[in-house]
């Protein structure tokens, strides 16, 4: 499988971090939303814009920005290794949107506690896409808050697990996969039926992280509040939209959800922590640090894995086997042997005459 190192994965985080997504520079998910348009429209005569055409597009579009990621990586390895792992950290890094949405919230917040509530609400309308216009104080930093809250899973917590998974490829593709649920994953006429695909991919693919992103806020606070976060997160339309925004709400003690208006038509959702007070514009910086914490927590368990899993492995070294005990072998009785004479040979006979003669 392919997979990110620990270095790689800080370097990737540090620099979304510092730069965020600087003006002008080439976006992947800018990337997907320019192919998305293009495969939509050569597949929607010819499959009639069924589900079957809603796999293809998801296909296409995922195989495009895979195929290029792929074909450039490839390039940038054969003049160097190291020119590929900066690829690779670059793809990551811009998969992850925490300090756009940390820039996009403020822009929300200045102009409310100015008074200019005008360009609230069109500040508001940028990051969600409920009707604005009528909010009233309260309703846009409502608004705020829950935007923050949501996309803390699919802008962060989310692409980082993928990333930590399976490196950069699998970062991409839950990026793209995330925009063309927003582009196309819509209940209505025109994609019910040719969007539901995409649809169902995000939610596949963002099970896992919504869970560790609410686990990411309560895990600082003792869990006291996952029974009630676990219970109004399955009274969402979404199998995973609820958890990060039920988390929110009990961990601020603020009361989010109930009825927004899209088109000019209500849609009554689930109210998270109902007994709390409702939303003011100072909860927009709460809920910033309340994302912020939520980063860091997810930072060091995801980094923590993968420096244990990049820890060399020791192999216990072989002692050889221990040498038979070597017992002195048993001294056998030898018969005696006379040493030759160190005498002269002329001397010997002359004392052999003397010994026969009794001399």
């Amino acid at each position: 499988m392919w997979r990110t190192d620990t270095l790689q994965f800080l370097t990737a985080v540090g620099m979304d971090v510092c730069l965020g997504d600087p003006r002008g520079m080439p976006h992947i998910t800018r990337a997907a939303g320019t192919l998305i348009p293009f495969f939509e429209n050569i597949l929607s005569v010819p499959t009639a814009r069924s589900v079957s055409g809603g796999v293809l597009l998801w296909v296409c579009v995922n195989g495009a920005m895979l195929g290029g990621y792929l074909l450039i990586r490839m390039a940038l390895h054969s003049f160097s290794p190291a020119l590929a792992w900066v690829w690779d950290a670059f793809v990551i890094y811009q998969t992850l949107a925490a300090r756009d949405l940390d820039v996009h919230a403020r822009a929300v917040l200045k102009p409310l506690l100015l008074g200019d509530i005008d360009s609230g609400r069109n500040a508001a309308g940028r990051i969600v896409g409920r009707d604005t216009a009528i909010l009233d104080e309260g309703g846009v930093s409502r608004a705020a808050v829950e935007a923050v809250a949501e996309s803390a899973t699919d802008g962060f917590v989310a692409p980082l697990f993928w990333a930590a998974v399976g490196g950069a490829p699998a970062a991409l593709i839950y990026r793209t996969s995330n925009t063309l649920d927003s582009m196309v994953g819509h209940r209505n006429e025109r994609y019910e039926t040719f969007g539901k695909f995409s649809a169902r991919m995000d939610d596949v693919l963002s099970f896992i992280p919504a869970r560790l992103c609410a686990f990411a806020s309560l895990l600082p606070r003792g869990f006291r509040y996952a029974l009630a976060v676990k219970t109004e997160a399955g009274a969402h339309s979404s199998p995973n939209a609820g958890w990060s925004e039920a988390a929110a709400a009990w961990a601020l003690n603020i009361r989010l959800g109930g009825t927004n208006y899209y088109d000019g038509a209500p849609h009554h959702g689930p109210v998270f922590n109902a007994f709390g007070r409702s939303a003011q514009p100072n909860d927009i910086l709460r809920v910033l640090r309340w994302f912020w914490g939520v980063v860091l927590v997810c930072v060091v368990l995801m980094g923590t894995v993968l420096s244990i899993r990049d820890r060399p492995k020791l192999h216990p070294s072989v002692q050889p086997p221990a040498p038979d005990l070597m017992l002195p072998e048993p001294r056998l009785k030898q018969e005696f042997t006379p040493l030759p004479s160190p005498l002269p040979e002329k001397m010997r006979g002359s004392f052999s005459e003397r010994s026969s003669n009794g001399k």
